[in-house]
């Protein structure tokens, strides 16, 4: 990721008139980057769906979603020693006018679980809507990459052709 940013951050130099110019076009790119990488405001909570489009060109969110799929794909968490006194306080705390957390089967329910209970840590990947493998995405990452310094490549030639004289 940080490859990306620095290589969009030479095309804007490249591109922009000035200094304050090229800062503006990075910041501009990096606002993007960060309202569509579906971390801080998931897609399918968007109120303008028509701006959801825009994270394709988000890289941010093909690395958030390149790091969810590595960690959390396939991986199960044991659960069977239930929460300890200390978390469920703290879900009290945390729900306090919720009246199930005061009923003694939910209480045990949430203490002692049972040797069966599994956690499945895939539900991430659902809740996000994550499907593509890591390669893929690692592929677009590594595409995103080449695009961004084929663009400088360009615009360098562009304003060495204009400069010269």
């Amino acid at each position: 990721m940080s490859l990306i940013a620095v290589q969009v951050m030479h095309l804007c130099a490249v591109v922009a008139p000035t200094q304050d110019v090229a800062f503006m076009y990075s910041i501009a790119w990096t606002a993007v980057q960060l309202l569509f990488n579906n971390f801080f405001i998931t897609f399918k909570e968007a109120s303008l769906q028509w701006l959801t489009h825009l994270r394709w060109i988000s890289a941010l969110y093909y690395a958030f979603e390149g790091m969810a799929v590595v960690q959390f794909k396939g991986m199960t968490l044991s659960c069977s020693g239930g929460m300890d006194p200390k978390g469920m306080h703290f879900l009290k705390e945390l729900l306090p006018n919720t009246k199930l957390l005061s009923l003694k089967a939910v209480q045990n329910g949430l203490t002692n679980p049972g040797p069966d209970c599994v956690t499945d840590a895939s539900a991430v990947l659902e809740y996000f809507h994550f499907g593509r493998g890591f390669r893929a995405t690692f592929g677009i990452l590594a595409g995103y990459w080449l695009t961004t310094h084929l663009l400088t490549y360009i615009a360098m030639v562009a304003v060495a052709r204009k400069e010269r004289r």
